[in-house]
């Protein structure tokens, strides 16, 4: 798939969304559209924001992941995307303009995991850090913890007052191959679990089947 950019790409924050511009290809007689700003340089996403006196910082997104997501989330009147348009006030061109659904259908890779990657399982002497747990019938499961950065794995290691050592999971297909071959040993997994006067813990616990069959998957 030949596509246009390389991440990290840049959005310009502005009034609770992130700026567009109007198509100027519209035609005159059909409902008002607009274009998604997008930036592929930090440089001239800054230099945008100065032409029209905004004070924040463009948002970076990393992957097709956190694009996919946020494409979703649009509404009319964005329907396309413009990709470096031109910094200046009095000018709209676009380096490429593609519609909000074929960018969607034909150039991003769906990937529906409840985190980013990389994301790091901690290997030990028996099987992975996890934690304890017991089933609606009482039932003792067991957990498996997974960090979304090396600093959360090794602060919990430290709390713990345990060792271990970190397996990266760098994309989707690593991280299914990795929990498939753990089905006869977790039941879930939990997310930056924490250690909390000595009870291991997590705000975020996700069902091994349910990742397996809804999260970590692959649109045909």
């Amino acid at each position: 798939m030949s596509r246009y950019w390389e991440y990290p790409i840049y959005l310009i924050p502005h009034g609770g969304g992130y700026a567009s511009i109007v198509d100027p290809n519209a035609q005159a007689d059909a409902a008002p559209s607009q274009m998604l700003v997008v930036y592929t340089e930090s440089e001239v996403a800054v230099r945008f924001m100065s032409e029209f006196g905004m004070a924040d910082m463009p948002r970076m997104l990393f992957n097709d992941r956190e694009f996919s997501w946020l494409l979703q989330g649009l509404r009319a009147p964005v329907t396309d995307v413009a990709f470096d348009p031109s910094p200046l006030g009095d000018k709209s061109d676009a380096r490429w303009q593609v519609a909000v659904r074929e960018l969607l259908d034909e150039h991003l890779t769906a990937d529906y995991s409840p985190w980013n990657y990389p994301v790091y399982a901690v290997a030990q002497e028996k099987g992975f850090v996890s934690i304890d747990g017991a089933g609606s019938h009482g039932e003792s499961l067991t957990v498996l913890g997974l960090f979304t950065s090396e600093a959360k794995a090794m602060g919990y290691l430290e709390a713990a007052n345990e060792s271990g050592e970190l397996c990266t999971l760098m994309s989707l297909d690593e991280a299914r191959t990795f929990l498939s071959a753990l089905t006869e040993q977790i039941a879930a997994v939990a997310l930056d679990p924490i250690v909390d006067r000595d009870q291991r813990i997590a705000k975020h616990c996700f069902p091994l089947e349910t990742l397996l069959n809804k999260y970590l998957v692959r649109d045909e």
